[in-house]
């Protein structure tokens, strides 16, 4: 009887240590994320150093990026591309769509281009149809 009380004591103590330890974890874990929070973002691009920065207009980014020389806009709210700007791109499938294409009315882009050759220069391929 004697050494069954002394197992259920000690199961009660490495119950409580197990629990003050997953306790600790999960604090200092909380504390890692939080100071991942406080991270400073990359530092801005040195446009004066870019040979073509004269001749490529800026774009405001409306996701929080910093400004950077770029072809491409955003969609509007609706999910069109401005008429300046009419190739859809998008990023999941990495292909671009042109007017008048099979899937370009259905097409929610990601990006929108000036021109096809810019979309190419960044990666994207023309869509099959």
């Amino acid at each position: 009887m004697k050494l069954f009380r002394k197992l259920i004591k000690f199961a009660f103590l490495a119950a409580i240590v197990a629990l003050i330890v997953s306790r600790l974890r999960n604090r200092s874990t909380d504390q890692d994320q939080d100071e991942d929070e406080g991270d400073f973002a990359w530092p801005p691009i040195n446009l004066a150093d870019s040979e073509d920065s004269a001749d490529t207009p800026l774009a405001e980014p409306t996701d929080g990026s910093p400004l950077e020389p770029r072809h491409w806009v955003t969609c509007e709210d609706d999910g069109t591309c401005p008429a300046s700007h009419p190739i859809k791109a998008k990023d999941s499938s990495g292909l671009y769509h042109v007017p008048g294409g099979n899937a370009y009315e259905r097409t929610i882009p990601d990006r929108c281009y000036r021109s096809a050759e810019d979309a190419e220069a960044d990666g994207y391929s023309p869509a099959q149809r």
